[in-house]
């Protein structure tokens, strides 16, 4: 018995040795891989390299990294004809762990949403496609990752649809199948995109970016379910309406239930709360034939917007 206790006591020390080695191999490894942008040719060898070396403990440095990612990410844009170092870092962290889901999940937002770095979050999203190919969110955010920020439409419609036929997927993708990338559609897919990130993002910067394009989601939203039902007017009654309030009726029920289903959501800040419960104002053309603004210049900033990320940062 005195044996076994001091066999399990050596084996005990071994292993808490290992793991503050394996820490502070990994405080190393983070410093260093954090850096300038990258080339592409230059991403892959890293984490094939860093797993070499990971004698086993893959789950614990991709841990250590993905802490490491969240804590030092940067927000501004890229700036050169490379990939983000953030890419280069989410790359290693899911080939240490294929099936870490959120790194793919967030990690994919934060390359392509903060640095704006479009290819890095689409090698991202395809790593995870080919890693999780049954996983509905997996081909859903490729699909409008190819949409939204690639205007890529031959290659986003067979993801979307694919990710609306697998287990699991909820009732707004479902529902919309191959409308979601109707106009209608993107606006509400970026908006659910929107509202993740924003409850994930700490620096303000990114949270002041996030809840205008938020706000300005919501106001296309809005303005294009006016629209919508000033047409199913005209095409009902034979005539243009003289008012908005004749139109409230001829709204499609779907744009409500859609705007419910990431309205209610559970466990939301006070903050995304505000903006998710903000109205906006609108009032026919002279023509009668859609809607403007009641405040030009809310117009002016939201149009410009659209469902891709805007290209300046609004003060």
């Amino acid at each position: 018995m005195k044996l076994r206790t001091k066999i399990g006591v050596v084996l005990f020390l071994v292993v808490l040795f290992s793991a503050k080695l394996m820490c502070e191999r990994g405080t190393g490894l983070t410093q260093a891989l954090k850096g300038p942008d990258l080339p592409i040719a230059q991403v892959g060898y890293r984490g094939e390299s860093l797993k070499k070396l990971a004698f086993g403990f893959d789950h614990f440095l991709g841990s250590l990294l993905w802490v490491h990612l969240l804590q030092e990410a940067s927000p501004t844009r890229l700036k050169s004809d490379s990939v983000s170092w953030e890419f280069a870092e989410v790359d290693t962290i899911t080939t240490l762990d294929p099936n870490f889901d959120v790194a793919y999940h967030f990690g994919s937002l934060t390359v392509s949403f903060f640095r704006r770095d479009k290819l890095g979050g689409k090698l991202l999203l395809e790593k995870w496609v080919k890693q999780r190919p049954t996983l509905w969110r997996a081909h859903h955010m490729l699909g409008m990752h190819y949409f939204l920020e690639l205007n890529d439409y031959k290659n986003a419609a067979p993801h979307v649809i694919r990710a609306s036929q697998l287990p699991g997927a909820p009732a707004f993708i479902t529902s919309l199948g191959i409308g979601l990338l109707s106009q209608s559609g993107a606006h509400l897919s970026a908006l659910q995109s929107a509202t993740e990130l924003f409850e994930a993002a700490q620096d303000p910067e990114a949270k002041h970016r996030l809840a205008f394009r938020i706000r300005g989601l919501r106001w296309h939203l809005q303005k294009q379910a006016l629209n919508d039902a000033i047409q199913s007017y005209r095409k009902t009654k034979g005539q243009l309406p003289d008012s908005l309030e004749a139109v409230q009726s001829f709204i499609k029920p779907s744009t409500d239930r859609n705007l419910s289903s990431l309205n209610q959501k559970e466990h939301r800040s006070e903050d995304l709360k505000n903006l998710m419960a903000e109205n906006f104002f609108f009032r026919l053309k002279k023509d009668r034939s859609s809607v403007e603004s009641t405040q030009p210049d809310l117009e002016k900033a939201f149009e410009n917007m659209g469902v891709h990320v805007q290209k300046e940062i609004q003060k």
